[in-house]
């Protein structure tokens, strides 16, 4: 395999549409509540958010590779869990890894940085230092997040109320209430869904390098039901925005996707351990994700 092609595989773009769904909703807010919005800054907003996506992502297989859990993980549905494996199959250095990991937290810390400066107060800022903390701590040594059952709180706070309202601020510059961090949660839980579902076929490899997932701590069945439970939350709060929050009519729109989730629990309930057909449940959670944050952000554009 060509060198570019390897480092291409090693970004896994296909996983930024859980960043555009978050972005998007973050922006579309934005315009609803305080009738703000600037192209140029939500261009920077999605590409830096992106940037630092990419870079978690390259750390992870970094990180993952020197632990051993890349070489463990037998199960893995590439290339959706157990990483890119370029790092494993040696198509990437170690070294080149954690180069290209380090480029994007650049690119995205100069943006961020911009944002900042162009921005009131150094809102921006804090919200930058606390996605490059999880970006090296979620698997980085010697934090760890996920070896200490704080993995997918990182993943909900990364993708939720930093990454929504960080998108939010930078157009509109103010929090003048608590519905941005409410609308932040869907996003937030939606992506922890997805970590969530593809922790299942990790769990031998996760629990012999000592990660301690929530398929982990709570095993199978009952990961399955918090499964259930935090993605028919997300439903919930669209009802609450709309009944409370005087969220668009339009927001209702999102029950569209209301069956996803328990197809996507049924698929997982019925294929435990075989992982092939476990694939149904990965691929419906992202996409449940995915086309949830754009009809949700819609309606708040209408």
């Amino acid at each position: 395999m060509k060198k570019s092609k390897a480092i291409f595989l090693l970004l896994r773009l296909p996983f930024l549409t859980v960043t555009l769904g978050a972005v998007f909703l973050g922006t579309a807010f934005a315009w609803w509540q305080a009738n703000k919005f600037d192209l140029g800054l939500f261009l920077l907003t999605l590409f830096g958010a992106c940037f630092l996506h990419i870079a978690c992502n390259v750390a992870n297989d970094y990180f993952d590779f020197k632990s051993g859990n890349d070489a463990l993980n037998k199960n893995a549905l590439v290339p959706f869990s157990g990483g890119s494996r370029m790092v494993l199959d040696g198509f990437v250095k170690p070294g080149e890894a954690l180069a290209v990991s380090l480029i994007f937290v650049f690119l995205g810390s100069a943006i961020g940085l911009y944002l900042n400066a162009v921005s009131k107060g150094n809102f921006i800022l804090l919200i930058g230092l606390a996605a490059l903390f999880f970006v090296f701590g979620y698997n980085g040594f010697p934090l760890r997040l996920v070896n200490k059952g704080w993995g997918e709180v990182a993943i909900f706070l990364a993708w939720g109320p930093l990454m929504v309202i960080g998108a939010y601020y930078v157009q509109s510059e103010s929090l003048s209430s608590v519905w941005p961090l409410i609308a932040a949660f869907t996003s937030g839980i939606m992506t922890t869904l997805v970590l969530l579902i593809n922790e299942f076929a990790d769990r031998e490899a996760d629990f012999s390098t000592g990660r301690k997932t929530w398929v982990i701590l709570f095993g199978y069945k009952r990961s399955l039901l918090v499964y259930l439970f935090l993605a028919l939350s997300c439903y919930l709060i669209v009802l609450i925005g709309v009944l409370f929050g005087s969220w668009p009519i339009w927001s209702l729109l999102a029950m569209i996707t209301l069956p996803f989730p328990f197809l996507a629990f049924r698929a997982a309930k019925q294929n435990l351990e075989n992982w092939p057909g476990f694939l149904v449940a990965v691929k419906t959670t992202i996409l449940m994700n995915f086309v949830f944050l754009v009809i949700l952000s819609v309606s708040f554009l209408i």
